[in-house]
């Protein structure tokens, strides 16, 4: 049987046993949390949560599931009583997701809104509402080997030419995934396009750098992924690549950072930097059983206090940046630099129809040697699934 099918049947099994339980007991004294994160990480957020249980009096349950499991269990439980009181989302599904959650504007303070950035706070706002809150948010940045390194590219020109000097040390995620999209935006972006303007001169020119890079990048490039592209930095056979912030965990707790490698800003390009916006947020679903206290939970989120010891326990960088003067400061120096230029894609209900279709052009010109233009008309403007990407109104309810 298909993994996926296997997971989301194991996902409605205990959610038929959740219902069950709240049906039996009508008080708050369990908060239902489905989160996409791995066992290991379920187990520290519970401790993490240990503050919030003692005042509250209550049971926090973290269910780890995948954020594709999450989305369909909230279309499942849509209109009725569900089991699930709080979900966490990917930044991708949003556009969708947001039909089936409970708007929570009243819920967000003006001291809670300034730990994020406007753009994180845009990228929840759908239709004037708020309906997601940043749970823990990330970014990319260029990870290189300083050893081989000492001077990282800081623009286009000394990318190129790093290519060029050291054939198959750069390597991008160009596997069939979103971690591919997540490579290109900054591209595209800082040359003035957008996901939303395929026939624009700016996409060419973004997809005309690519084409040159294409040949001297990492032979594995076509399959890299964010954790096989790692550890092939961790290998030494790769020099240069981009990546999240979990990256600089793994290489300092292999003894690889900040001894080998380092984090810097990704390379500008004619119109500055750019990286894109990733991680999970929070939604309160239509169907939670205890939705005051699941706004409660989000009070208790949106502290700074409880941001630092979010960060601090689970090891996620995201809204507090790290003490001035830390290792962790230096690990994390050019997550820190690239804060100022974190962007958000598109968050449309047809967002995944879009990112479909540039993955095709962006593999056509890398891997297929394509003309960007070739490769812009036959796979996205000439797409039967076409997606307007007409984005929703934004700003927050009076």
């Amino acid at each position: 049987m298909h993994p996926l099918r296997i997971s989301t049947r194991s996902l409605t099994i205990v959610l038929a046993i959740l219902i069950a339980g709240c049906h039996r007991s009508p008080e708050p004294d369990q908060l239902n949390i489905a989160l996409a994160v791995f066992p290991d990480e379920a187990a520290r957020y519970s401790l993490f949560v240990g503050d919030f249980e003692s005042q509250h009096h209550v049971h926090v349950k973290v269910l780890a599931q995948t954020y594709t499991d999450i989305l369909q269990a909230m279309r499942v439980q849509a209109g009725s009583r569900g089991a699930l009181d709080l979900v966490e989302l990917d930044l991708a599904t949003l556009g969708e997701a947001h039909q089936y959650a409970q708007p929570l504007d009243s819920i967000v303070s003006p001291s809670a809104r300034a730990l994020f950035s406007n753009e994180a706070w845009d990228a929840a706002t759908m239709d004037r509402h708020l309906y997601f809150i940043p749970h823990r948010l990330m970014w990319q940045a260029m990870i290189y080997n300083r050893v081989e390194v000492p001077n990282p590219p800081a623009n286009w020109d000394e990318l190129e030419r790093f290519a060029r000097e050291h054939p198959g040390k750069l390597a991008l995620k160009g596997a069939r995934y979103e971690g591919a999209i997540c490579d290109v935006m900054p591209f595209v972006w800082t040359a003035g396009g957008s996901e939303c303007t395929p026939d624009s001169p700016d996409w060419v020119r973004a997809l005309d750098f690519l084409r040159q890079l294409a040949p001297e990048l990492n032979d594995e490039t076509a399959v890299f992924r964010e954790m096989s592209v790692l550890e092939a930095q961790a290998r030494g056979s790769v020099w240069i690549h981009f990546n999240w912030p979990f990256a600089m965990g793994y290489l300092h707790a292999k003894g690889l950072a900040p001894s080998v490698d380092l984090s810097a800003p990704i390379p500008a390009g004619p119109g500055g930097r750019a990286t894109p916006l990733g991680g999970g947020y929070l939604a309160i679903p239509k169907s939670a059983p205890h939705p005051k206290l699941a706004a409660q939970f989000i009070e208790y989120l949106l502290t700074a206090d409880t941001q630092a010891k979010l960060s601090r326990d689970l090891g996620w960088y995201g809204s507090v940046a790290p003490a001035p003067g830390s290792e962790d400061a230096q690990l994390y120096a050019g997550y820190t630099a690239m804060r100022p230029f974190v962007r958000a894609r598109p968050t449309v209900d047809c967002y995944a129809d879009l990112s479909d279709q540039w993955r095709r052009a962006i593999r056509a010109v890398l891997f297929d040697d394509a003309a960007p233009t070739a490769a812009i008309a036959t796979n996205v403007l000439n797409a039967n699934d076409r997606c307007a990407c007409a984005e929703p109104a934004r700003g927050s309810s009076p």
